[in-house]
Order: structure tokens, then sequence, then C-alpha cells
């Protein structure tokens, strides 16, 4: 058995808080070290509960000091590309949240400093790493849902409600605003099902008064899979609105979609994000013909999974991956097809609504 891989927290806040089950209950494969946050007590109380003596205010003197071989961020979203370089180059293998990083060119400088370096760098999308989605894409791949011709999406509601005054997920700036700190997670996953966007026609609006620097609460978008599907997303982040979001994968052969999680599914379940993933295969009875959809759990028995924790799960394959050498799932020159989506639905709303072209970004 190798040795358990030595990390490094940068971020203490509330997403790197989910990611404390895999630190504290996987130690046999990943051992957090060292804890970073520009916040001292933040990064001191969550040293606490993770059992870490080593604590960091300043990035760059963890990487120079600290006893790790890889850094897990989880920092606001426009500070993702610079953390991930600087711990590139001082060759740390790299796994960050979503989304990858404001801009095109930041993901590109990441890619580059990890290929340069020799490291792992890898996207935490950890819709990917449920049971549910991982059952989903065997499903496709097994060809059960036939030719996949359309796909949906829709994220509407005000959530728990809306972060504080002049919080960063408001401002466009720092990475806020629908498509990136949450509809990401959606776009993420039509993509690990169908494949890549080659064009996108969009439309986003900044509604709310308290939006910053043109975050977008409203979005309508249509995408144009590589595969010859094509895609419709729309998000609303009205507190007016009906709460709801899930996904729909229409294809020749069979239909699968989510389900709005309930309150108790959202309180116990790591797969809160959505509720259950229904499916239907198209069946002839004889002497019959078609007898219309029939709508069944989709079974994720045999899924080759850890845990049924999404985020455990990604760290734990962060983790062997960079112990085997192996390419993660979510890699950076993977997940840099995601951002180009979002980028894209920026650019045709910047262009009144025209198609753009993801090669062209």
């Amino acid at each position: 058995m190798s040795e358990p891989l030595k990390i490094g927290l940068i971020g203490s806040g509330g997403i790197a808080r989910r990611h404390l089950t895999a630190f504290l209950n996987h130690r046999d494969q990943v051992r957090l070290m060292a804890v970073c946050d520009i916040v001292e007590d933040a990064a001191r109380n969550y040293a606490t509960r993770a059992g870490v003596d080593a604590v960091y205010l300043d990035v760059h003197d963890m990487l120079r000091h600290a006893d790790i071989e890889a850094v897990d961020i989880c920092t606001t979203h426009d500070t993702h590309a610079p953390l991930a370089v600087a711990a590139a180059q001082a060759g740390k293998h790299v796994i960050v949240e979503k989304a990858m990083a404001n801009t095109l060119q930041g993901c590109r400088d990441m890619i580059a400093a990890a290929d340069n370096a020799g490291v792992k760098l890898m996207i935490a999308q950890h819709l990917r790493y449920s049971p549910e989605a991982q059952a989903a894409k065997r499903a496709i791949d097994d060809g059960r849902l036939g030719e996949i011709h359309a796909v949906r999406t829709h994220l509407m509601g005000g959530g728990n409600g809306r972060p504080r005054e002049g919080h960063w997920m408001d401002d466009r700036k720092r990475g806020g605003g629908m498509l990136m700190v949450t509809s990401v997670h959606h776009l993420d996953l039509l993509r690990f099902y169908v494949g890549n966007v080659k064009r996108v026609t969009a439309v986003c609006r900044s509604l709310a008064p308290h939006l910053q620097n043109g975050a977008e609460d409203l979005v309508a978008a249509t995408l144009e899979f590589e595969s010859g599907a094509i895609g419709d997303v729309f998000g609303v982040g009205s507190s007016l609105a009906p709460e709801g979001r899930g996904y729909i994968l229409f294809g020749s052969k069979g239909t699968l979609h989510s389900t709005t999680p309930t309150a108790a599914e959202s309180e116990t379940s790591p797969t809160r994000h959505f509720g259950k993933l229904m499916l239907s295969i198209k069946e002839e009875a004889p002497g019959q013909g078609w007898t219309g959809p029939n709508f069944e759990p989709l079974d994720t028995s045999g899924v080759d999974l850890p845990t049924t924790d999404y985020f455990v799960n990604e760290i734990l394959h962060f983790a062997q991956c960079c112990r085997t050498g192996s390419e993660p799932i979510s890699s950076g020159r993977d997940n840099i097809e995601t951002i180009k989506i979002i980028m894209g639905i920026f650019e045709s709303s910047r262009r009144g609504g025209e198609a753009v072209d993801l090669d062209d970004l």
C-alpha cells in the first residue's frame, strides 16, 4: 500500500468543510498536513477540527515550508488560477474547487504550469463522483439510451437565501453569478455525459440590485454539442421563483431525468444537489407497440466508488491519480471545456444573442 498523499488546504471556508470527511475518515489515503487561510481564526478552527498543527496565513510560506505533496484549493474563483500556478511551480499536485478559473487564459495558465512541472491538476466537479452520475454515464456508454438527441437543465429559486451583502458570489469580477457559482455543476455534468459543446447562443441578465459588476441571475442558452445533440439551459435566481433544479437527457432508446431533492433528501443524502435519477427505456409489448414511458430509479449497484459521498470520492480519486500517474476524470485539460461553455454564453449575450463558436474563444 502506498503512503497517504500529504495535502495542504488553501482556504478553510464553507466548501472546505465538505472536504473534511475525507481527511478525517480516510487517513490511509489522504493526510491533511497544513491549513492556510488569510483569516487566522478560520485557519486555526479548521486545523483544530482536522487535528492539524501547521497553520499558515501566507500561501507561499506553506508551499516553501510545509511537509506537503499536494494542495486543495478552496478559495474564491478569481484566485484559483494564480494559486494553482504557484502550487504547480512549487512542484505540488493541485486539486481546485470549481469553477476552474474566471478566464480561459487563467485555465490555460493552470494547465501549462501543471504540465511543465509534471504534476496533476484536477478540478473538483464533485457531481461526477456520485453513484448516480457514474451509473448514468455507464448507461449512456453501454448504449441503453441510444443516441442522445437533446438535453435540458434548469436551476430556479433563491436557494437558502442569498449571501450576505457584498459577498463574492454576487460579484462577477470575483467569479460570482449563477453560471460560475451553481450552473457550472449542471453544464459540467452534461459534458460528462454527452461530450463537448461546439456552439452556444445565449442571453444573460442581471436583475437583482445587490449584484455587482454584471453578475447574472437570469440565463437562457442553447447548446450545440459536437455529437449533434442540442441542449437547453435555463436559470433564474429570483427568490420569487419556485425552488427547482434538474436535468433530462432524451435518447433514441430511452430518457433519463433527475428529480428535485425532497427536504429529507437534502438533509440526509450526499447527492442532495439532485434527488433521484429516473430512467425509462423504450419497449414494445407484443401486439401492442410502444407502451409509453415507465420511469424507474436508475440502478446504481455495481458502481466502482469508495463511498456514496461525492466529496470524499473526488478527493480519493485525486490521491489515486497522484500515486498512479493516471489522468483525473475531471482534469484541467478536460475541464477547460466546461469554462468555454460559460465564456461562450457570456460572449453570446454580449453580442445580443449571436451564436458563438467555442473554438474561436
